[in-house]
């Protein structure tokens, strides 16, 4: 019985081993891959656009990709994700190459992928980031519903840690708590439990938007000190997943004076969902997609100014 009971000890210890080992052996591939990836990504091409592995310390402007300035001081700021930065598109298929077009207005591209509303606030807080623009007319955030759980991303690849900026709520303030790397998150295990935390607090953030609020609220009252006069547009912009913002949410956030875009409220009858709006990697949006939003929000939002 006894010797039954060691053997399979140590069957299941062997397993656990086994799986050990290809999870952290995967993540080490997934590290050169990325590594490998951002080298590429330092080639000189309209579509490719420099990148750096530790992004946020020190602070690097290389991570952004092209702003489009034209002879005037009136700049829009556009903060946001993959979405906003035109990710799979050439420089002059990105939304803020178009609204330049559209607008006759610089655009600052402030977007980086994979981040989400932490990184806006990140950034508008810091002088030194902030210090090349000097005045704005509007300042623009993309929001996609993936930013939510994006919230409280841990660390778990030791070359990406801006896209795992975290903050908390302390005493009414905003504290970062950015995790550090630890070698155990490739561990499946440990995974998995951090992949149920982040589920968790995510969902309990879709219900109550707490930090999501103060983040987004303390992000607009800066923009307004730094930009007097200024226009905060907030675009939501629908994903496959259908997720979007409750009603009750979207008061809130114009109760703070941010004008929420809602995509699907503006384009009436066109379907959103039609491939034709989304590259074939299923995620990201089409220039089509662009075209058939931007000028409807410069006409509605962003005219007789």
């Amino acid at each position: 019985m006894l010797k039954r009971i060691l053997i399979n000890t140590l069957l299941i210890l062997l397993v656990l081993s086994l799986v050990e080992f290809y999870s952290f052996n995967k993540t080490k591939i997934e590290n050169e891959n990325f590594k490998r990836q951002a080298d590429r990504l330092e080639a000189n091409s309209t579509r490719q656009y420099k990148t750096k592995y530790r992004l946020l310390k020190p602070f690097n402007t290389e991570i952004y990709r092209n702003s489009f300035i034209k002879d005037n001081s009136n700049n829009i700021i556009w903060f946001g994700c993959s979405f906003a930065e035109g990710a799979g598109l050439d420089d002059n298929q990105t939304p803020c190459f178009k609204i330049s077009e559209l607008t006759g207005k610089s655009c600052i591209n402030k977007a980086k992928g994979a981040t989400g509303t932490q990184f806006m606030y990140y950034q508008i807080i810091d002088d030194n980031i902030m210090n090349d623009v000097k005045s704005a007319d509007y300042v623009i955030y993309t929001f996609i519903w993936n930013h939510i759980q994006r919230l409280y991303n841990y660390q778990v690849n030791p070359l990406i840690d801006m896209f795992n900026l975290r903050y908390k709520i302390i005493d009414g303030n905003l504290v970062d708590i950015t995790p550090q790397f630890n070698p155990l998150y490739s561990s499946f295990f440990v995974k998995r439990i951090l992949n149920k935390i982040i589920y968790e607090q995510a969902k309990e953030e879709s219900y109550n938007f707490k930090l999501f609020n103060k983040i987004m609220k303390e992000s607009y009252n800066i923009s307004q000190k730094r930009y007097p006069n200024s226009k905060f547009i907030f675009i939501e912009f629908p994903e496959l997943s259908k997720k979007e913002l409750p009603d009750y949410e979207v008061k809130e956030l114009e109760s703070y004076g941010i004008k929420v875009v809602r995509v699907k409220d503006i384009i009436g009858n066109i379907d959103i969902y039609d491939p034709k709006y989304w590259l074939p990697d299923n995620i990201h949006p089409t220039e089509q997609a662009w075209d058939l939003i931007l000028p409807i929000i410069v006409e509605k939002y962003m005219t007789n100014d």
